[in-house]
């Protein structure tokens, strides 16, 4: 197969056109390169098989840098990714190997900064951190060794920080409602429950006692002509106890409402 001409391209390659137009191919020049091919006028079917496929190896290179141009990635997501693009275990291989050989790639810097950059950038506790790393292809032990560089009282404090910022956000629940609603979110932010209920339990709560007298106040008009005295006021202190209000606070709120009303 003789060679009629080279043609320079983007993206380091080059096109080459054989004598007979019936064919052409792209190729990286980093193949050019090694084949010396810039020298040859003919190529045998069997060299130009060879060189193909060392040109899929490199294509799935420059893939891989052209991914991870944009962010940082993992081995995992790099090989999942490549794999999307259907390049062979081989290519695959030989891309990772390349990358980490140019010192491109690194998965122990890859953790040590992921973990680094969630800590001080997210609300995320450690293991919804540890989920997502597992995600990212990285073992159980390596993750919990790279997240135990962060003291307890480290990842306490941050969470104590969220939990008073969070609570000042809660103009009407019960304390008992607040309480709950804390729970489930720093358990869903990938916190451990022991961690959490023992900073509620350093923390006063706002006891919201308008809100309290409102709901009271609510409830006395809408019972109070269906049931008698003697029950009405029972009736409305165990619906205020299911919304989690404390006993003390709604009987005073109750006696409040006793001598408005009479």
């Amino acid at each position: 197969m003789k060679i009629k001409s080279y043609k320079k391209m983007k993206n380091n390659t080059y096109k080459i056109t054989f004598l007979d137009n019936t064919i052409s191919i792209v190729l990286y020049d980093d193949v050019i390169l090694k084949y010396n091919l810039l020298l040859k006028k003919e190529l045998s079917e069997k060299e130009l098989e060879v060189i193909q496929n060392e040109n899929h190896k490199f294509s799935c290179f420059y893939t891989a840098l052209k991914y991870i141009s944009f962010k940082n990635r993992s081995k995992e997501e790099i090989k999942k990714y490549l794999q999307q693009k259907k390049y062979t275990e081989n290519d695959i291989k030989y891309a990772i190997k390349s990358l980490e050989e140019q010192k491109i790639i690194n998965d122990k810097e890859y953790l040590r900064m992921y973990v680094h950059d969630q800590f001080l950038l997210t609300k995320n506790g450690p293991k919804k951190i540890a989920y997502k790393l597992r995600q990212l292809g990285f073992k159980e032990e390596e993750i919990n060794n790279e997240l135990n560089t962060i003291c307890q009282e480290e990842w306490n404090n941050r969470l104590k920080d969220a939990i008073t910022k969070k609570i000042k956000t809660y103009k009407k629940e019960s304390q008992k409602k607040i309480k709950e609603k804390i729970l489930y979110t720093y358990i869903n932010e990938g916190y451990q429950k022991e961690d959490i209920l023992s900073i509620l339990n350093t923390l006063v709560l706002p006891k919201n006692t308008d809100s309290l007298k409102k709901e009271a106040e609510k409830l006395y008009k809408k019972y109070y002509l269906k049931y008698p005295e003697e029950s009405l006021w029972y009736q409305i202190k165990g619906k205020l106890l299911n919304k989690g209000f404390i006993s003390l606070e709604i009987d005073e709120v109750i006696e409040d409402i006793k001598k408005s009303s009479y």
